[in-house]
């Protein structure tokens, strides 16, 4: 939750994989060509959805090549599909290309995306159907909002446990019947539209919520020192 959730997109090279990154992103994060193997490095960029702190990765085009920087490249781009937490595969509509490595990586965490929609003239090959996919057109911007719901569920079902969650520090506990209490107030005066007082309640809450999760100021910080621990000079 505090370092993001990972995101990598990966597939063969020309598929609209940086395409797919800018839109995701609203503004031009990777370079597009239609010059195959533009993407050498490993591009990352932070985005908020639905709350979620999420890093989307765009990869180097996996291919068979001999240029040694595009192979570490190709290295590379597998090894973040290895280690995300929701992988993107991306592929042409036109041009399918999904065989070895990448079907390899189609599991419960990875998502077939198949691109380019708007020059797809027939059906979608049989054997696509039957994996977990969504058809899109990043140029065309269709389908993509389809896309962004199925990452999203993902997200709610990697957070969600049926578990109770065990609060071990008083300080946490604290802070947080504080901001319930808080919230509580909010309701009553916001049913009651009076709304400058549910405001500040409302404040009050995510600022003890601030305190458990880090967003507070030196003063404080300092405060809580000298107030929980024996310091001397």
């Amino acid at each position: 939750i505090r370092e993001g959730f990972k995101i990598a997109i990966v597939g063969p090279t020309n598929a609209g994989k940086s395409s797919l990154l800018n839109h995701l992103s609203n503004r031009d994060v990777a370079i597009v060509s239609e010059i195959a193997g533009t993407t050498r490095d490993v591009i990352e960029t932070h985005l908020n959805i639905d709350g979620y702190p999420v890093v989307v990765s765009d990869t180097a085009g996996i291919r068979d090549s001999k240029n040694e920087i595009e192979k570490k490249g190709i290295k590379l781009a597998l090894d973040k599909a290895e280690n995300a937490d929701l992988k993107l595969i991306v592929i042409d509509a036109k041009n399918i290309d999904f065989k070895g490595v990448l079907k390899e990586l189609m599991d419960e965490n990875a998502i077939l995306v198949v691109n380019k929609s708007d020059l797809l003239k027939e059906d979608l090959n049989f054997e696509i159907k039957n994996y977990e996919h969504v058809l899109i057109s990043v140029k065309n911007n269709l389908n993509v909002e389809d896309l962004i719901l199925k990452i999203k569920n993902k997200l709610k079902n990697k957070f969600i446990t049926s578990e109770d969650i065990l609060i071990t520090r008083a300080r946490h506990r604290q802070h947080l019947e504080q901001s319930l209490n808080y919230l509580k107030n909010f309701e009553e005066k916001n049913e009651a539209e009076d709304f400058d007082k549910a405001a500040e309640d409302l404040r009050l809450a995510t600022r003890h919520l601030g305190m458990i999760v880090g967003k507070v100021d030196v003063e404080e910080i300092l405060g809580s020192i000298f107030n929980d621990f024996c310091i001397g000079k």
